[in-house]
């Protein structure tokens, strides 16, 4: 019995060490971006306001209430309802393409492009459309929507939204740079919460095993 209780506690442990892992430990931070953010700094000058702090910023992480409410109007109810904050997503995810064509199309050039305007991208005359470096034109996810580059894109600049700003990794590691507190998610705390939850749940169904197994063990005798 006493091998097996050892065994059980040695599991809600492992399980206690996972849980902290899992919700209550701070992130790695990408010390490649930050050498590249700070250089960028250094060459490119003072940084848009929309980088810093867009007029919209996507938002990534939901409260647990928005997703059971997104989950029953388009899973129970069948409603097709298109997010603001999708919207700001697919606006990063265009940058990320963007800057990916940037990047290929500077690999095969002998003139560099270290820059871009809203009309190379989304025109049908635009260097990296024609040359197939995009396979179409972006597509704005709201008519607001104007990409723009700060920096120069041959070395560490990057693309960004005047409306959504820039993608999360890079706009944190500017803020950073800046001696500015990173954007805060709305689910960190919840996170953190229902990672106290379930440790709590784990924690009370061991307990009761062992109650069981003792139980089941006295009565044997």
């Amino acid at each position: 019995m006493t091998s097996h209780k050892s065994l059980l506690s040695n599991h809600l442990f492992a399980l206690l060490l996972a849980v902290i892992a899992a919700f209550c430990l701070p992130a790695a931070g990408n010390e490649g971006i930050d050498d590249s953010i700070r250089e960028l700094l250094q060459s490119a000058g003072p940084v848009p306001t929309s980088i810093i702090d867009p007029p919209k910023p996507a938002i990534y992480d939901l409260t647990v209430g928005e997703r059971l409410r997104r989950l029953w109007l388009k899973k129970v109810i069948g409603f097709r309802i298109t997010y603001l904050a999708d919207r700001g997503k697919a606006c990063h995810a265009n940058q990320r393409v963007i800057a990916g064509a940037v990047e290929m199309y500077n690999m095969d050039s002998k003139i560099a492009m270290k820059s871009v305007l809203h009309s190379d991208l989304t025109s049908p005359s635009g260097i990296l459309f024609t040359g197939k470096y995009l396979k179409a034109q972006i597509t704005q996810p709201e008519s607001t929507c104007e990409y723009r580059s700060y920096g120069d894109l041959s070395g560490s600049g990057i693309i960004y939204c005047t409306q959504h700003g820039t993608i999360p990794e890079i706009q944190n590691s500017i803020r950073k740079a800046l001696g500015l507190k990173p954007i805060a998610t709305t689910s960190e705390k919840e996170f953190a919460v229902i990672g106290l939850s379930i440790l709590f749940v784990l924690s009370t169904l061991v307990l009761l095993a062992l109650l069981f197994y003792r139980k089941k063990k006295e009565t044997q005798q």
